[in-house]
Protein backbone atom coordinates (compact mmCIF):
# COMPACT_ATOMS: atom_id res chain seq x y z
CA UNK A 1 0.00 0.00 0.00
CA UNK A 2 1.80 3.22 -0.83
CA UNK A 3 0.95 6.97 0.71
CA UNK A 4 1.22 9.85 -0.83
CA UNK A 5 4.50 11.70 -0.91
CA UNK A 6 6.32 8.86 -0.73
CA UNK A 7 8.44 10.23 -4.19
CA UNK A 8 9.42 12.87 -1.58
CA UNK A 9 10.34 10.46 0.90
CA UNK A 10 12.07 8.35 -1.67
CA UNK A 11 14.37 11.16 -3.12
CA UNK A 12 15.49 12.06 0.85
CA UNK A 13 15.81 8.49 1.36
CA UNK A 14 18.54 7.99 -1.96
CA UNK A 15 20.72 11.22 -0.09
CA UNK A 16 20.52 9.48 3.06
CA UNK A 17 21.54 6.04 1.45
CA UNK A 18 24.20 8.05 -0.16
CA UNK A 19 25.62 9.67 2.95
CA UNK A 20 25.21 6.15 4.62
CA UNK A 21 27.84 4.86 2.26
CA UNK A 22 30.21 7.44 2.52
CA UNK A 23 30.14 7.07 6.50
CA UNK A 24 30.77 3.44 6.12
CA UNK A 25 33.41 4.06 3.79
CA UNK A 26 34.93 6.81 5.96
CA UNK A 27 34.11 4.26 8.98
CA UNK A 28 36.00 1.48 7.27
CA UNK A 29 39.10 3.65 6.43
CA UNK A 30 38.95 4.34 9.67
CA UNK A 31 38.68 0.79 10.95
CA UNK A 32 42.26 1.04 10.32
CA UNK A 33 43.30 2.61 13.42
CA UNK A 34 40.20 1.69 15.98
CA UNK A 35 37.21 -1.48 15.65
CA UNK A 36 33.71 -0.74 14.84
CA UNK A 37 30.39 -0.12 17.11
CA UNK A 38 28.02 -2.73 16.54
CA UNK A 39 25.77 -0.14 15.29
CA UNK A 40 28.24 1.04 12.47
CA UNK A 41 28.64 -2.67 11.45
CA UNK A 42 24.85 -3.27 11.24
CA UNK A 43 24.34 0.36 9.35
CA UNK A 44 27.00 -0.69 6.85
CA UNK A 45 25.62 -4.25 6.48
CA UNK A 46 22.59 -2.80 5.72
CA UNK A 47 24.06 -0.61 3.27
CA UNK A 48 25.22 -3.40 1.58
CA UNK A 49 22.00 -5.15 0.96
CA UNK A 50 21.19 -2.27 -1.53
CA UNK A 51 17.57 -2.20 -0.86
CA UNK A 52 15.23 -0.01 -2.63
CA UNK A 53 12.35 1.94 -1.56
CA UNK A 54 9.42 -0.98 -2.27
CA UNK A 55 11.62 -3.32 -0.28
CA UNK A 56 11.55 -0.78 2.88
CA UNK A 57 7.90 0.36 2.49
CA UNK A 58 7.39 -3.81 2.86
CA UNK A 59 9.46 -4.04 5.95
CA UNK A 60 7.53 -0.76 7.30
CA UNK A 61 4.05 -2.83 6.41
CA UNK A 62 5.49 -5.80 8.04
CA UNK A 63 7.03 -3.83 11.49
CA UNK A 64 2.96 -2.04 11.24
CA UNK A 65 1.90 -5.66 11.35
CA UNK A 66 3.82 -7.01 14.35
CA UNK A 67 2.76 -4.18 16.26
CA UNK A 68 6.31 -1.73 16.21
CA UNK A 69 5.05 1.14 13.78
CA UNK A 70 2.35 3.43 12.95
CA UNK A 71 3.74 5.70 10.68
CA UNK A 72 3.45 5.73 6.96
CA UNK A 73 5.16 2.60 4.35
CA UNK A 74 7.06 5.34 2.36
CA UNK A 75 10.37 3.35 2.35
CA UNK A 76 12.15 5.62 4.21
CA UNK A 77 13.28 4.33 7.65
CA UNK A 78 12.63 7.39 9.72
CA UNK A 79 13.50 7.18 13.99
CA UNK A 80 10.26 6.09 14.51
CA UNK A 81 10.62 3.21 12.07
CA UNK A 82 14.52 2.62 13.47
CA UNK A 83 12.80 2.72 17.07
CA UNK A 84 10.38 -0.03 16.03
CA UNK A 85 12.73 -1.91 14.11
CA UNK A 86 15.10 -2.05 17.55
CA UNK A 87 12.15 -3.11 19.70
CA UNK A 88 11.26 -6.34 17.29
CA UNK A 89 15.23 -6.80 17.60
CA UNK A 90 14.48 -7.28 21.13
CA UNK A 91 11.57 -9.16 20.99
CA UNK A 92 13.46 -12.11 18.83
CA UNK A 93 16.40 -11.72 21.24
CA UNK A 94 18.71 -10.32 17.97
CA UNK A 95 21.10 -7.48 18.83
CA UNK A 96 19.03 -4.39 18.68
CA UNK A 97 21.00 -2.35 16.41
CA UNK A 98 18.22 -0.79 14.76
CA UNK A 99 19.41 -1.89 11.18
CA UNK A 100 18.81 -4.44 8.60
CA UNK A 101 20.64 -7.81 8.37
CA UNK A 102 19.15 -10.01 5.20
CA UNK A 103 16.92 -12.39 7.95
CA UNK A 104 15.78 -9.54 9.73
CA UNK A 105 14.38 -8.36 5.68
CA UNK A 106 13.47 -11.53 4.39
CA UNK A 107 11.17 -12.07 8.09
CA UNK A 108 9.89 -8.26 8.07
CA UNK A 109 9.11 -8.65 4.23
CA UNK A 110 7.00 -12.03 4.59
CA UNK A 111 5.32 -9.83 7.25
CA UNK A 112 4.77 -7.02 4.96
CA UNK A 113 2.94 -9.12 1.78
CA UNK A 114 0.84 -10.45 4.23
CA UNK A 115 -0.19 -7.16 5.60
CA UNK A 116 -0.57 -5.84 2.30
CA UNK A 117 -2.43 -9.21 0.87
CA UNK A 118 -4.82 -8.62 4.09
CA UNK A 119 -5.25 -4.65 3.15
CA UNK A 120 -6.41 -5.75 -0.09
CA UNK A 121 -8.63 -8.45 0.82
CA UNK A 122 -10.30 -5.67 3.18
CA UNK A 123 -10.51 -3.23 0.02
CA UNK A 124 -12.12 -5.49 -1.94
CA UNK A 125 -14.93 -6.83 0.62
CA UNK A 126 -15.62 -3.02 1.63
CA UNK A 127 -15.82 -2.69 -2.14
CA UNK A 128 -17.99 -5.20 -2.17
CA UNK A 129 -20.24 -4.09 0.95
CA UNK A 130 -20.59 -0.88 -0.53
CA UNK A 131 -21.74 -2.50 -4.21
CA UNK A 132 -24.11 -4.46 -1.53
CA UNK A 133 -25.37 -1.29 -0.11
CA UNK A 134 -25.82 -0.04 -3.72
CA UNK A 135 -27.85 -2.81 -4.70
CA UNK A 136 -29.86 -2.75 -1.59
CA UNK A 137 -30.46 1.19 -1.96
CA UNK A 138 -31.52 0.76 -5.63
CA UNK A 139 -34.11 -2.21 -4.47
CA UNK A 140 -35.56 0.34 -1.46
CA UNK A 141 -36.29 3.10 -4.40
CA UNK A 142 -37.54 0.92 -6.46
CA UNK A 143 -39.92 -0.69 -3.46
CA UNK A 144 -40.87 3.11 -2.74
CA UNK A 145 -41.69 3.69 -6.44
CA UNK A 146 -43.77 0.84 -6.50
CA UNK A 147 -45.59 2.29 -3.43
CA UNK A 148 -46.19 5.32 -4.95
CA UNK A 149 -47.37 4.27 -7.71
CA UNK A 150 -50.10 2.42 -6.24
CA UNK A 151 -51.03 5.46 -3.78
CA UNK A 152 -51.52 7.25 -7.21
CA UNK A 153 -53.62 4.49 -8.38
CA UNK A 154 -55.78 4.12 -5.06
CA UNK A 155 -56.43 7.39 -5.24
CA UNK A 156 -57.38 8.31 -8.71
CA UNK A 157 -59.66 4.78 -7.68
CA UNK A 158 -60.95 6.85 -4.78
CA UNK A 159 -61.35 9.81 -6.61
CA UNK A 160 -63.71 7.88 -9.29
CA UNK A 161 -65.85 6.61 -6.42
CA UNK A 162 -66.18 9.57 -5.38
CA UNK A 163 -67.52 11.46 -8.60
CA UNK A 164 -69.43 8.20 -8.96
CA UNK A 165 -71.24 8.77 -5.85
CA UNK A 166 -72.07 12.41 -6.65
CA UNK A 167 -73.27 11.31 -10.05
CA UNK A 168 -75.71 8.88 -8.06
CA UNK A 169 -76.65 11.67 -5.42
CA UNK A 170 -77.38 14.05 -7.74
CA UNK A 171 -79.72 11.38 -9.71
CA UNK A 172 -81.49 10.78 -6.17
CA UNK A 173 -81.62 14.46 -5.87
CA UNK A 174 -83.71 14.71 -9.19
CA UNK A 175 -85.86 10.97 -8.80
CA UNK A 176 -87.00 12.85 -5.41
CA UNK A 177 -87.47 16.33 -7.02
CA UNK A 178 -89.43 14.80 -9.97
CA UNK A 179 -91.48 12.66 -7.43
CA UNK A 180 -92.61 15.86 -5.33
CA UNK A 181 -93.32 17.38 -8.52
CA UNK A 182 -95.91 14.44 -9.15
CA UNK A 183 -96.68 14.27 -5.84
CA UNK A 184 -97.90 18.10 -6.03
CA UNK A 185 -99.66 17.63 -9.46
CA UNK A 186 -101.29 14.59 -7.83
CA UNK A 187 -102.58 16.85 -4.73
CA UNK A 188 -103.71 19.08 -7.56
CA UNK A 189 -105.62 16.64 -9.47
CA UNK A 190 -106.80 15.18 -6.25
CA UNK A 191 -108.53 18.71 -5.64
CA UNK A 192 -109.88 18.83 -9.12
CA UNK A 193 -111.67 15.51 -8.38
CA UNK A 194 -112.71 16.54 -5.29
CA UNK A 195 -114.47 19.34 -7.21
CA UNK A 196 -115.70 17.15 -9.92
CA UNK A 197 -117.06 14.82 -6.77
CA UNK A 198 -119.20 17.79 -5.73
CA UNK A 199 -120.77 18.86 -8.99
CA UNK A 200 -120.94 14.94 -9.43
CA UNK A 201 -122.88 14.34 -6.49
CA UNK A 202 -125.81 17.01 -7.34
CA UNK A 203 -126.14 14.85 -10.19
CA UNK A 204 -126.29 11.63 -8.52
CA UNK A 205 -129.36 12.84 -6.50
CA UNK A 206 -131.07 13.02 -9.85
CA UNK A 207 -129.79 9.72 -11.34
CA UNK A 208 -130.83 7.11 -8.20
CA UNK A 209 -132.78 4.97 -9.92
CA UNK A 210 -130.45 4.87 -12.75
CA UNK A 211 -127.47 3.81 -10.29
CA UNK A 212 -129.08 1.44 -8.11
CA UNK A 213 -130.64 -0.51 -11.70
CA UNK A 214 -126.52 -0.31 -12.43
CA UNK A 215 -125.38 -1.36 -9.13
CA UNK A 216 -127.74 -4.54 -9.46
CA UNK A 217 -125.93 -5.07 -12.66
CA UNK A 218 -122.49 -4.46 -11.39
CA UNK A 219 -123.06 -6.83 -8.88
CA UNK A 220 -124.62 -10.03 -10.91
CA UNK A 221 -121.07 -9.21 -13.10
CA UNK A 222 -118.84 -9.47 -9.29
CA UNK A 223 -121.02 -12.82 -8.92
CA UNK A 224 -119.82 -13.99 -12.57
CA UNK A 225 -116.47 -12.73 -11.93
CA UNK A 226 -116.30 -15.09 -8.56
CA UNK A 227 -117.41 -17.69 -10.21
CA UNK A 228 -115.12 -17.19 -12.83
CA UNK A 229 -112.15 -17.34 -10.58
CA UNK A 230 -112.90 -20.25 -8.96
CA UNK A 231 -112.90 -21.81 -11.47
CA UNK A 232 -109.83 -20.64 -13.05
CA UNK A 233 -108.23 -21.53 -9.25
CA UNK A 234 -109.72 -25.13 -9.15
CA UNK A 235 -107.91 -25.45 -12.85
CA UNK A 236 -104.95 -23.91 -11.32
CA UNK A 237 -104.46 -26.57 -8.38
CA UNK A 238 -105.26 -29.09 -11.15
CA UNK A 239 -102.52 -28.40 -12.61
CA UNK A 240 -100.28 -28.25 -9.39
CA UNK A 241 -101.01 -31.52 -8.34
CA UNK A 242 -100.69 -32.75 -12.15
CA UNK A 243 -97.01 -31.67 -11.59
CA UNK A 244 -96.29 -32.53 -8.37
CA UNK A 245 -97.11 -36.65 -9.63
CA UNK A 246 -94.82 -35.45 -12.89
CA UNK A 247 -92.42 -34.52 -10.35
CA UNK A 248 -92.75 -37.52 -8.27
CA UNK A 249 -92.11 -39.59 -11.50
CA UNK A 250 -89.49 -38.40 -12.42
CA UNK A 251 -87.65 -38.49 -9.33
CA UNK A 252 -88.43 -42.17 -9.24
CA UNK A 253 -87.07 -42.38 -12.76
CA UNK A 254 -83.84 -40.57 -11.68
CA UNK A 255 -83.67 -42.74 -8.74
CA UNK A 256 -83.64 -45.75 -10.89
CA UNK A 257 -81.14 -44.55 -13.29
CA UNK A 258 -78.89 -43.81 -10.29
CA UNK A 259 -79.16 -47.14 -8.82
CA UNK A 260 -78.65 -48.37 -12.84
CA UNK A 261 -75.74 -46.05 -12.66
CA UNK A 262 -74.04 -47.31 -9.42
CA UNK A 263 -74.52 -51.30 -10.49
CA UNK A 264 -72.68 -50.37 -13.73
CA UNK A 265 -70.21 -48.95 -11.84
CA UNK A 266 -69.43 -51.82 -9.48
CA UNK A 267 -70.05 -54.41 -12.76
CA UNK A 268 -66.99 -52.27 -14.35
CA UNK A 269 -65.20 -52.35 -11.39
CA UNK A 270 -65.69 -56.45 -10.80
CA UNK A 271 -64.84 -56.62 -14.53
CA UNK A 272 -61.57 -55.02 -14.15
CA UNK A 273 -60.58 -56.98 -11.10
CA UNK A 274 -60.75 -60.06 -13.78
CA UNK A 275 -58.57 -57.92 -16.17
CA UNK A 276 -54.93 -59.14 -17.07
CA UNK A 277 -52.08 -56.51 -17.54
CA UNK A 278 -52.49 -56.58 -21.02
CA UNK A 279 -55.88 -55.36 -21.00
CA UNK A 280 -55.36 -53.04 -18.11
CA UNK A 281 -53.05 -51.26 -20.24
CA UNK A 282 -54.68 -50.89 -23.34
CA UNK A 283 -58.26 -49.77 -21.22
CA UNK A 284 -55.87 -47.50 -19.61
CA UNK A 285 -54.25 -46.32 -23.35
CA UNK A 286 -56.54 -43.71 -24.44
CA UNK A 287 -57.07 -41.74 -21.27
CA UNK A 288 -53.43 -42.05 -20.47
CA UNK A 289 -52.33 -41.14 -24.45
CA UNK A 290 -54.93 -38.44 -25.07
CA UNK A 291 -54.93 -36.83 -28.53
CA UNK A 292 -51.29 -36.27 -28.88
CA UNK A 293 -49.69 -39.53 -27.31
CA UNK A 294 -47.58 -41.97 -29.21
CA UNK A 295 -47.89 -45.26 -27.66
CA UNK A 296 -47.89 -48.22 -29.94
CA UNK A 297 -50.12 -50.71 -27.44
CA UNK A 298 -52.31 -53.24 -29.16
CA UNK A 299 -52.93 -56.48 -29.56
CA UNK A 300 -51.11 -57.11 -32.37
CA UNK A 301 -47.32 -56.43 -30.90
CA UNK A 302 -45.72 -58.81 -28.33
CA UNK A 303 -45.93 -56.71 -24.99
CA UNK A 304 -42.46 -56.63 -24.58
CA UNK A 305 -42.45 -54.50 -27.52
CA UNK A 306 -45.16 -51.95 -26.54
CA UNK A 307 -43.35 -48.42 -25.48
CA UNK A 308 -42.05 -47.52 -21.99
CA UNK A 309 -43.31 -51.19 -20.88
CA UNK A 310 -41.12 -53.43 -18.51
CA UNK A 311 -42.47 -57.12 -17.54
CA UNK A 312 -41.44 -59.99 -15.39
CA UNK A 313 -43.69 -63.34 -16.42
CA UNK A 314 -47.21 -61.95 -16.99
CA UNK A 315 -47.19 -59.42 -14.89
CA UNK A 316 -46.13 -55.52 -15.68
CA UNK A 317 -43.60 -54.16 -13.28
CA UNK A 318 -42.95 -50.82 -14.80
CA UNK A 319 -44.20 -47.98 -17.11
CA UNK A 320 -41.26 -45.63 -18.16
CA UNK A 321 -43.63 -43.32 -20.34
CA UNK A 322 -41.00 -39.92 -19.67
CA UNK A 323 -41.31 -37.33 -22.54
CA UNK A 324 -43.86 -39.25 -24.96
CA UNK A 325 -45.99 -36.60 -25.42
CA UNK A 326 -49.21 -37.55 -23.26
CA UNK A 327 -52.26 -36.18 -22.46
CA UNK A 328 -55.17 -36.87 -20.61
CA UNK A 329 -55.42 -37.40 -17.12
CA UNK A 330 -53.52 -40.31 -14.89
CA UNK A 331 -56.05 -43.23 -15.59
CA UNK A 332 -57.24 -44.77 -12.14
CA UNK A 333 -56.97 -47.96 -13.40
CA UNK A 334 -53.05 -48.02 -13.37
CA UNK A 335 -53.46 -48.98 -9.48
CA UNK A 336 -54.97 -52.53 -10.65
CA UNK A 337 -51.20 -53.00 -11.94
CA UNK A 338 -50.51 -54.47 -7.99
CA UNK A 339 -46.91 -55.77 -9.12
CA UNK A 340 -46.00 -52.65 -10.48
CA UNK A 341 -42.55 -51.17 -9.44
CA UNK A 342 -41.89 -47.92 -11.34
CA UNK A 343 -44.50 -45.82 -12.47
CA UNK A 344 -42.71 -42.57 -14.72
CA UNK A 345 -44.96 -40.48 -16.51
CA UNK A 346 -42.89 -36.77 -15.84
CA UNK A 347 -42.38 -34.85 -19.01
CA UNK A 348 -45.50 -35.30 -20.40
CA UNK A 349 -48.91 -32.69 -20.68
CA UNK A 350 -51.34 -34.59 -18.28
CA UNK A 351 -53.64 -32.72 -16.42
CA UNK A 352 -56.12 -33.14 -13.53
CA UNK A 353 -55.53 -34.99 -10.51
CA UNK A 354 -53.30 -37.62 -9.27
CA UNK A 355 -55.66 -40.99 -8.64
CA UNK A 356 -55.01 -41.21 -4.80
CA UNK A 357 -55.75 -45.21 -5.68
CA UNK A 358 -51.98 -45.18 -6.53
CA UNK A 359 -51.42 -45.62 -3.12
CA UNK A 360 -52.54 -49.09 -3.12
CA UNK A 361 -49.40 -49.78 -5.06
CA UNK A 362 -47.67 -51.50 -2.39
CA UNK A 363 -44.63 -52.52 -4.30
CA UNK A 364 -43.86 -49.62 -6.48
CA UNK A 365 -40.38 -48.35 -5.60
CA UNK A 366 -40.55 -44.99 -7.86
CA UNK A 367 -42.90 -42.74 -9.03
CA UNK A 368 -42.70 -39.89 -11.25
CA UNK A 369 -45.23 -37.38 -12.68
CA UNK A 370 -42.83 -34.68 -12.79
CA UNK A 371 -43.50 -31.31 -15.52
CA UNK A 372 -46.89 -31.70 -16.26
CA UNK A 373 -50.06 -29.91 -15.83
CA UNK A 374 -51.44 -31.99 -12.49
CA UNK A 375 -53.43 -29.74 -9.99
CA UNK A 376 -55.32 -30.19 -7.50
CA UNK A 377 -53.94 -31.47 -3.70
CA UNK A 378 -51.40 -34.03 -3.34
CA UNK A 379 -53.26 -37.20 -1.63
CA UNK A 380 -53.20 -38.45 1.50
CA UNK A 381 -53.40 -41.70 0.24
CA UNK A 382 -49.51 -41.96 -0.90
CA UNK A 383 -48.29 -42.42 2.35
CA UNK A 384 -49.45 -45.74 1.96
CA UNK A 385 -46.72 -46.37 -0.35
CA UNK A 386 -44.79 -48.81 1.77
CA UNK A 387 -42.28 -49.62 -0.42
CA UNK A 388 -41.51 -46.12 -2.42
CA UNK A 389 -38.13 -44.54 -2.67
CA UNK A 390 -38.65 -41.89 -4.99
CA UNK A 391 -41.33 -39.33 -5.11
CA UNK A 392 -41.15 -36.47 -7.76
CA UNK A 393 -44.00 -34.38 -8.24
CA UNK A 394 -42.13 -30.68 -9.14
CA UNK A 395 -43.12 -28.49 -11.73
CA UNK A 396 -46.62 -28.96 -11.60
CA UNK A 397 -49.52 -26.17 -10.38
CA UNK A 398 -50.57 -28.49 -7.10
CA UNK A 399 -52.46 -26.81 -4.40
CA UNK A 400 -52.92 -27.49 -1.03
CA UNK A 401 -50.71 -28.82 1.87
CA UNK A 402 -48.02 -31.74 2.11
CA UNK A 403 -49.99 -34.31 3.48
CA UNK A 404 -48.55 -35.60 6.96
CA UNK A 405 -49.16 -39.10 5.76
CA UNK A 406 -46.06 -38.99 3.49
CA UNK A 407 -44.31 -39.24 7.03
CA UNK A 408 -45.00 -43.01 6.53
CA UNK A 409 -42.99 -43.57 3.93
CA UNK A 410 -39.98 -45.42 5.95
CA UNK A 411 -38.31 -46.73 2.62
CA UNK A 412 -38.21 -42.74 0.90
CA UNK A 413 -34.69 -41.23 -0.11
CA UNK A 414 -35.56 -38.77 -2.52
CA UNK A 415 -38.68 -36.74 -2.15
CA UNK A 416 -39.03 -33.17 -5.01
CA UNK A 417 -41.98 -31.27 -4.27
CA UNK A 418 -40.13 -27.77 -5.88
CA UNK A 419 -42.00 -25.37 -7.95
CA UNK A 420 -45.60 -26.36 -7.32
CA UNK A 421 -47.80 -23.89 -5.44
CA UNK A 422 -48.22 -26.21 -2.12
CA UNK A 423 -48.69 -23.69 1.23
CA UNK A 424 -48.77 -24.45 4.84
CA UNK A 425 -46.21 -25.28 6.93
CA UNK A 426 -43.81 -28.00 6.71
CA UNK A 427 -44.88 -31.17 8.69
CA UNK A 428 -42.87 -31.97 11.49
CA UNK A 429 -44.01 -36.01 10.16
CA UNK A 430 -41.31 -36.07 7.83
CA UNK A 431 -38.21 -35.79 10.27
CA UNK A 432 -39.19 -38.97 10.77
CA UNK A 433 -37.81 -40.19 7.42
CA UNK A 434 -34.93 -42.00 8.46
CA UNK A 435 -33.46 -42.72 4.74
CA UNK A 436 -34.53 -39.79 3.38
CA UNK A 437 -30.97 -38.24 1.39
CA UNK A 438 -33.06 -35.46 -1.09
CA UNK A 439 -36.05 -32.65 -0.10
CA UNK A 440 -36.27 -30.61 -2.37
CA UNK A 441 -39.02 -28.28 -1.61
CA UNK A 442 -37.99 -24.83 -3.26
CA UNK A 443 -39.89 -22.78 -4.98
CA UNK A 444 -43.32 -23.19 -2.85
CA UNK A 445 -45.54 -20.89 -1.27
CA UNK A 446 -44.44 -22.63 2.51
CA UNK A 447 -44.85 -20.78 5.41
CA UNK A 448 -43.74 -20.88 9.21
CA UNK A 449 -40.71 -22.03 10.86
CA UNK A 450 -38.45 -24.65 9.81
CA UNK A 451 -39.49 -27.90 12.02
CA UNK A 452 -36.92 -28.65 14.47
CA UNK A 453 -37.15 -32.76 13.43
CA UNK A 454 -35.70 -31.94 10.47
CA UNK A 455 -32.22 -32.47 11.76
CA UNK A 456 -33.10 -35.78 13.12
CA UNK A 457 -32.72 -36.71 8.91
CA UNK A 458 -28.58 -37.88 9.20
CA UNK A 459 -28.53 -39.03 5.77
CA UNK A 460 -29.81 -36.01 4.01
CA UNK A 461 -27.33 -34.76 1.48
CA UNK A 462 -29.39 -32.06 -0.09
CA UNK A 463 -31.79 -30.12 1.20
CA UNK A 464 -33.51 -26.96 -0.99
CA UNK A 465 -36.34 -24.59 0.92
CA UNK A 466 -35.59 -21.42 -0.80
CA UNK A 467 -37.79 -19.13 -2.35
CA UNK A 468 -40.35 -19.80 0.33
CA UNK A 469 -42.41 -17.69 2.72
CA UNK A 470 -40.49 -19.34 5.36
CA UNK A 471 -39.68 -17.54 9.17
CA UNK A 472 -37.81 -17.66 11.74
CA UNK A 473 -34.52 -19.85 12.00
CA UNK A 474 -32.46 -22.26 10.56
CA UNK A 475 -31.71 -24.84 13.05
CA UNK A 476 -28.07 -25.75 13.91
CA UNK A 477 -28.03 -29.48 12.01
CA UNK A 478 -29.55 -28.01 9.29
CA UNK A 479 -26.97 -24.94 8.49
CA UNK A 480 -24.18 -27.19 5.86
CA UNK A 481 -27.97 -26.53 3.29
CA UNK A 482 -28.07 -22.65 4.62
CA UNK A 483 -27.13 -21.96 0.66
CA UNK A 484 -30.10 -24.25 -0.49
CA UNK A 485 -32.61 -22.55 2.03
CA UNK A 486 -31.43 -19.13 2.11
CA UNK A 487 -33.22 -16.24 0.63
CA UNK A 488 -37.01 -16.45 0.80
CA UNK A 489 -39.26 -14.39 -1.01
CA UNK A 490 -38.82 -10.98 -0.87
CA UNK A 491 -34.89 -11.52 -0.34
CA UNK A 492 -35.51 -12.38 3.14
CA UNK A 493 -32.70 -14.67 4.96
CA UNK A 494 -33.12 -16.69 7.72
CA UNK A 495 -30.38 -16.57 10.17
CA UNK A 496 -28.86 -19.52 12.39
CA UNK A 497 -31.04 -20.75 15.77
CA UNK A 498 -29.60 -19.40 19.19
CA UNK A 499 -28.17 -16.34 17.08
Amino acid sequence: MRRRGAGRRRFFYAFGVIVVVAVAAAMVSMARNRTLTPEQLAAAQEAQLGLGTDVLALVELGLSAEGRYSGDADGVLEPEAREGLREWQADRGIEATGYLDRASVAELLAAGRQAEAEAEEERRMEEAEAEAQRLAEERRIAREERLAEQARLDAARREEQERQAEEARRAEDERLAEEARREMERIAEEARLAEQERQAEEERQAEEARRAEQERQAEEARRAEQERLAEEARQVEQERQAEEARRAAAGAVADREQRQADLLKAAQRRAEERLTDDQLLLAARTDLAGTTGDLNWRLALNRRSWTGVRSRGDNVVGLDLNGHNLGGAIPARLARLTELELLNLGGNQLSGAIPAELGSLQKLKALFVEDNQLSGAIPAGLGEMSSLEDLHLYNNPLTGIIPPELGNLANLKRLRLSGTQIAGRIPPELGGLQRLELLALSGNQLSGQIPAELANLTNLKRLTLSNNRLSGCIPRALMRFESGINPQRGGVRLPECGR
